[in-house]
């Protein structure tokens, strides 16, 4: 009975430990979902910057804990909040395994430099890769200038705040010292700096997270459109709105019933159209502020009469909008817009 009961406790726990390992999260899995279009398979770069073990092998997990969590704002990395602690915690295992590295803890003491002497010193051998603010595009990148043969990617933007939040003084400083191999950063350390130089070069980078500015939060609640009622009838409104954008100078483009294109000609519901405009030189702005943004244009107004005979109109609204590319230029841009949205529907429903 002992045995029996020895026997039975023994399978219950192997059966509960294979239940956890079957519902803890595939770390591989859900690199390939949401990393690789951008790092690779293997981690070698491209869009983004690669996932090598030299790189890994001197930044700690909660390093990367963070970059996946907030991301890199006004650069292509999204900010991946939807993801739990285990899938975050599954995906820096997979990094670790696949690049058979372990993690590099560093002390949370920050580094006792003078960002005032840094900066000298950040103009002569940082600069020229980092560029003047820190953003990645100084010469030699490709985006200024023709890009080194030796650069693979773009070099990290150290002023960006997803950065900054991510890395501690004394991670950045050892990137610092060892440099980066397979990304053209040299390394600083054995005598080509001298220790208070590279200290304040420590200090000078942090500094650049006094300067950055996050975009204002918005409420939980808010959703991706407003919806205004019109006062006036259906053929009016449209009007209204037509007048409005061509005074704003947006240019406007046939209109387009809602339904068209998804059920037959003949049941088009002729009292739900899109109109929709475009500002080609603030559209050509807004592409080279965020070239993914060609995915969801916001311009366009949707007028619907209801059964009631109430006209609604719908209309992005661009302060939610701009927040799902993580780009905080992008964001600064479209809350001005929105502004002047909220005028165009004020002048359509006086």
């Amino acid at each position: 009975m002992h045995v029996i009961r020895v026997l039975f406790v023994a399978g219950l726990l192997l059966t509960l430990l294979l239940a956890d390992a079957a519902a803890a999260p595939d770390g591989e899995a859900l690199y390939v979902e949401h990393c690789a279009a951008c790092h690779r398979l293997g981690g070698q770069g491209g869009i983004g910057l690669p996932l090598e073990a030299g790189k890994l092998a001197n930044v700690s997990d909660d390093y990367l804990r963070k970059t996946v969590r907030v991301g890199r704002p006004g650069r292509v990395m999204p900010g991946f909040q939807r993801l739990s602690d285990a899938q975050v915690d599954a995906v820096v295992a997979f990094l670790r395994t696949q690049t058979a590295t372990v993690e590099r803890t560093f002390a949370e003491a920050p580094v006792p430099g003078d960002a005032a002497r840094g900066e000298a010193v950040y103009v002569e051998h940082c600069q020229r890769c980092h560029g003047a603010d820190g953003s990645g595009e100084g010469e030699g990148t490709g985006v200024t200038m023709s890009r080194e043969r030796s650069f693979l990617v773009m070099p990290a933007s150290i002023s960006n705040r997803g950065f900054l939040a991510s890395a501690s003084d004394q991670m950045i400083r050892r990137s610092i010292v060892v440099g980066r191999k397979g990304s053209g950063m040299p390394a600083f350390g054995s005598g080509k700096l001298t220790d208070r130089e590279i200290d304040d070069v420590v200090a000078y980078v942090r500094a650049f997270e006094i300067q950055a500015v996050e975009p204002e939060p918005l409420d939980a609640d808010q959703r991706p459109t407003h919806v205004y009622e019109s006062p006036y009838d259906f053929e009016t409104t449209v009007e209204n709105v037509k007048l409005a954008l061509t005074g704003a100078n947006f240019r406007i483009f046939p209109d387009r019933l809602l339904e068209q294109g998804l059920i037959d000609e003949f049941s088009v519901n002729t009292r739900q159209i899109g109109v929709r405009f475009c500002n080609f030189n603030v559209l050509y702005g807004m592409l080279k502020i965020e070239p993914r943004l060609g995915i969801v244009l916001p311009c366009r107004i949707t007028i619907m009469e209801q059964p009631d005979g109430q006209v609604i109109l719908v209309v992005p609204n661009l302060r939610v909008i701009s927040r799902w590319f993580n780009n905080d230029e992008l964001v600064g841009l479209w809350d001005r817009m929105e502004e002047s949205f909220i005028e165009i529907i004020e002048e359509v429903t006086l």
